[in-house]
């Protein structure tokens, strides 16, 4: 098979995305920007749970709800080491991420997600769990734009609901609850596995949301043409691409079966 990458941090010398793969395994993992502001060793919890989850991904054969399980385990120890577990009760000091893990087993293949992190089924059928409490917040930062013009103060005027967002973080009581890894335990509900005779895939796209469209193509070029018409589209995403920021991380690795 042939496997081809992309990724690229919104900012210069930052990325929390990050991805990897083997012969039989590919990852790739979205960490989630920190609140609380702090680096560990000029990294942001972002890019360490990112790169760690990836890595140990990568080590073990684990699907689904046992390899969530076994990641937020190994994510538990990066806090003792940080020492900050008397802090993580408050959710904006976890590291967290969201992941797609697509593992090659016999005739089989089997994808475990979490979060939004999305993937494509030969070029045509699209899993995507986007977060209902992203939809609302991109609301909240579109209005306060088209009300003021003030599209560079509109991050910040967000950041008290992007705040209170960790309330609904592995939350499953709440109908804003959303999934992460996060050292923490991750319900049930929010991990989705998927299973597929390796005979009907022909291509797989593993992709984070710093892309704002899909492409009909599936090569690199083919999603950074799609990026740059997003760009010229909507620059600081609130019109047609609604975020809660103008810009992201993004990163695709395309899996070709076929090669």
């Amino acid at each position: 098979m042939l496997v081809q990458s992309f990724s690229i941090g919104k900012d210069n010398n930052k990325n929390e995305d990050y991805f990897g793969y083997n012969d039989d395994c590919f990852v790739v993992t979205d960490g989630a920007t920190d609140k609380s502001g702090r680096e560990y060793n000029s990294q942001t919890g972002g890019e360490i749970i990112s790169k760690i989850v990836v890595d140990e991904t990568l080590a073990c054969n684990l699907n689904g709800i046992e390899l969530i399980e076994y990641l937020n385990n190994k994510v538990a120890k990066l806090y003792e080491k940080f020492k900050i577990v008397s802090e993580i009760s408050d959710a904006k000091f976890r590291f967290s991420c969201y992941l797609v893990a697509v593992r090659i087993i016999n005739n089989k293949v089997v994808i475990t997600s979490i979060g939004d992190t999305s993937f494509r089924i030969n070029g045509q059928n699209v899993f995507s769990d986007v977060k209902q409490v992203d939809v609302n917040n991109a609301e909240q930062r579109a209005k306060y734009i088209e009300e003021t013009g003030d599209i560079a103060g509109s991050r910040e005027y967000i950041m008290p609901l992007l705040i209170k967002q960790f309330e609904y973080q592995n939350n499953s009581q709440d109908p804003l609850g959303y999934g992460v890894i996060d050292g923490t335990s991750t319900p049930a509900k929010f991990i989705k596995t998927f299973e597929y005779n390796i005979s009907d895939i022909k291509t797989i796209e593993i992709f984070t949301d710093g892309y704002f469209s899909i492409p009909s193509g599936t090569s690199i070029e083919d999603w950074e043409e799609a990026y740059e018409i997003t760009e010229k589209e909507d620059p600081n995403k609130y019109m047609r691409y609604k975020s809660t920021k103008s810009k992201d991380d993004r990163t695709v690795l395309i899996i070709d079966f076929t090669k």
